[in-house]
């Protein structure tokens, strides 16, 4: 099952693939081995770029099982790990065998240790920070071994628990000169507690079948990129550029923590936005443009190294103010111009003729 959700603002939103969970053929009879009514498990995930889990990179997941969930629940697998033995086979130990008279709810997740000591029925505290790992769960709630048919499988189909932010750049106007020294998300909450849904992670994703974040906490600001001197400077072309894949950041960060996303004081307070350092050029004669003698204070950079300006883009839109699990948002950035770049100059002014009104007394 793929989850897609494509926006564009000036700025872009993509979508971020997410998988589905569904239960695969049932085991096989009393009379046949015990080995064929064995517990066993398949994988399924979407396809998506470098740094997300797919199921082509996939190698382990582990399993939480429980049976009696709808009355008390019983531990039937505890934190067990499921690996990659072949193409499409996954084993585990010791195995486990379907119970005779009682379902069995499943709970995955995938890389190891990041829900850490906590259970599928309770919040599960993350650090996403520094914003390089990507997450991922699937439920497949009230599964049994089905008496006549062999080789059973769980097929998991698992989503992604973080939302993926992209920042590109780029500059049509080739009469300018676009340079950046710096790029980063500013005051984005880095923890919260996951909540693993109730409902099957299989078919589309319904209000029961997504997890949930709650209590978001202690912001930071994530690095994209950073210059360390003129070569590592970052010259904006007509062909967009991932600020998250120059290498000159803390590691390519992308993956974030669900969360509100507010701008309400012009990037102050505790806004959510995007901040750029950058100067601009005139392509031709190399002189610099912006910032200027012009420039308002709130967009000089003091102490630059650069002697750039700052720019801030807000994180929330008119199309969405929040950010959501499994959800890509790619931010595109086309810097043109800027409204205080230049001397203010004068024109040839022209005045209204006037409106000719009379009256006549006799």
């Amino acid at each position: 099952m793929k989850h897609t959700n494509l926006l564009f603002i000036s700025l872009a939103l993509g979508s971020m693939a997410i998988s589905s969970c569904t239960e695969s053929e049932p085991v096989s009879n009393n009379g046949q081995q015990a080995e064929e009514k064995a517990i066993r498990f398949a994988v399924n995930t979407e396809h998506t770029r470098a740094g997300d889990i797919t199921t082509n990179n996939l190698t382990s997941f582990h399993v939480y099982a429980y049976t009696n969930v709808g009355t008390t629940p019983s531990l039937f697998m505890d934190n067990v790990e499921v690996s990659k033995t072949g193409t499409n086979t996954w084993t585990y130990s010791p195995v486990e065998y379907w119970p005779a008279n009682e379902t069995v709810d499943f709970y995955a997740y995938a890389p190891a240790g990041w829900i850490g000591k906590g259970t599928p029925f309770g919040p599960v505290a993350y650090d996403a920070y520094p914003g390089t790992q990507d997450i991922i769960y699937a439920v497949c709630p009230d599964m049994k071994g089905n008496v006549g048919m062999a080789n059973a499988q769980v097929l998991l189909n698992f989503r992604h628990a973080l939302s993926k932010v992209t920042v590109k750049m780029s500059s049509t106007n080739t009469d300018l000169q676009v340079k950046v020294s710096n790029v980063a998300l500013a005051n984005l909450m880095t923890k919260g507690n996951f909540n693993f849904p109730s409902e099957s992670t299989a078919g589309s994703a319904t209000e029961g079948s997504v997890g949930k974040w709650t209590d978001q906490n202690t912001p930071h600001a994530y690095l994209l990129h950073m210059s360390q001197d003129q070569n590592d400077l970052i010259t904006l072309s007509t062909t967009a550029t991932d600020m998250s894949a120059t290498g000159m950041g803390l590691g390519g960060a992308k993956y974030m923590i669900p969360q509100t996303l507010s701008w309400r004081s012009n990037g102050a307070g505790n806004d959510n936005y995007i901040t750029v350092m950058c100067s601009i050029y005139d392509a031709k004669t190399g002189a610099k443009l912006w910032p200027n003698d012009n420039t308002p204070s709130e967009n000089i950079v003091e102490g630059s190294t650069f002697g750039d300006g700052l720019l801030k883009f807000p994180l929330s839109t008119s199309r969405f103010s929040a950010w959501e699990p499994g959800y890509h948002y790619v931010y595109n950035l086309v810097i043109n111009s800027n409204d205080e770049m230049g001397a203010i100059e004068f024109g040839t002014p022209t005045v209204d003729t006037f409106v000719d009104v009379s009256t006549t007394y006799e």
